[in-house]
């Protein structure tokens, strides 16, 4: 595909990501799991860029944070500074406005600042139910407390053998009741079955802007619509019918390496790989691939896009981004 959809190269198999985009579906975070009130906040600033089509770049231009920071923020779940989108709000007071990022800010910080108190709190309380007693080793009440402790464990002990031999028992019997000379039937306990989770997002179009495709319902019909190959590294722009987005998939790759995914319009995603040896960006809302393109940066070495047109093909259930 020339740039944003001039075919350039011949009709090729259709790929299908065979391996899951692990890239960014875990990036580089704090310990602690980001809030929902977290997730929502970066949610709605991405929407904000994409409905200005303002890149990191311009975001570090026009705002108090870098165009890294703002990166680092929005790819990793990070709560940013207040000051950063107060710049943010002055620069694009109306769309900022509207999508209320300061509320949202408030919000997840006072999240954070709960789950802060809380952890202190529950070690602290974990210490206290451990503490070794004060009493001296060989005092009265030290000796009563391991008495009653072992009388304790002794009665446990004895209630969970009584249970287990009556169990046997009754197995041993039923196992010889029969019904007009029929042996009974042996009571069966089925396993469990193991329940695979499924995406829980659905979307479609611009409810999709923003969103990673491996929480969505858009990666089940996703086809590699174009492809590219260099510098060792493939990129794939991703293609779903059904939810009418795209985004870039790069393979082969490593930490630092960034793919992005461009509208011809100007709206783009943009990740910056973590770990691991693939990545792929959130979604971009477009209705034919052509559209859109995929690049790959390569550090060191060069960018590489997506110009092979392939012949698109539903992936495989349960595989691929």
């Amino acid at each position: 595909m020339g740039r944003f959809g001039t075919p350039e190269g011949q009709d090729g198999t259709a790929r299908d990501g065979a391996r899951s985009e692990t890239g960014n579906e875990a990036p580089d975070r704090d310990t602690a799991e980001p809030s929902a009130e977290l997730v929502e906040l970066i949610a709605a600033i991405r929407r904000c860029m994409a409905e200005l089509s303002w890149s990191y770049n311009v975001m570090g231009r026009r705002t108090d944070a870098s165009s890294s920071t703002w990166n680092r923020w929005c790819t990793q779940i990070r709560l940013p500074r207040r000051d950063a989108l107060v710049s943010f709000a002055k620069a694009a007071p109306e769309v900022v406005g509207r999508h209320r990022l300061l509320d949202l800010w408030e919000a997840a910080r006072a999240a954070q600042d709960a789950a802060s108190e809380a952890g202190p709190r529950a070690a602290s309380a974990e210490e206290t139910s451990t503490a070794p007693s004060t009493d001296p080793a060989g005092s009265p009440a030290a000796a009563g407390r391991r008495l009653r402790l072992a009388s304790v464990l002794l009665s446990a002990a004895g209630v969970l053998a009584l249970g287990a031999g009556i169990t046997v028992w009754t197995l041993g019997a039923n196992a010889g009741d029969t019904t007009d000379g029929r042996t009974a039937p042996q009571a069966t306990t089925a396993a469990p079955t193991a329940v695979r989770p499924s995406p829980t997002v659905s979307c479609h179009g611009e409810s999709c802007a923003s969103l990673d495709p491996a929480h969505t319902h858009c990666a089940r019909d996703a086809v590699t619509a174009y492809s590219g190959r260099k510098y060792g590294a493939t990129i794939e722009l991703r293609h779903s019918s059904s939810c009418g987005t795209v985004w870039a998939k790069m393979s082969k790759t490593s930490a630092g390496d960034r793919v992005t995914v461009t509208h011809r319009e100007g709206p783009s995603e943009e990740y910056r790989q973590q770990y691991g040896r693939d990545a792929h960006t959130f979604m971009l809302p477009v209705d034919i691939p052509e559209d859109a393109e995929a690049c790959a940066i390569v550090q060191d070495r060069g960018t590489v896009c997506a110009t092979e047109r392939n012949t698109a093909s539903p992936a495989p259930a349960g595989r691929g981004r």
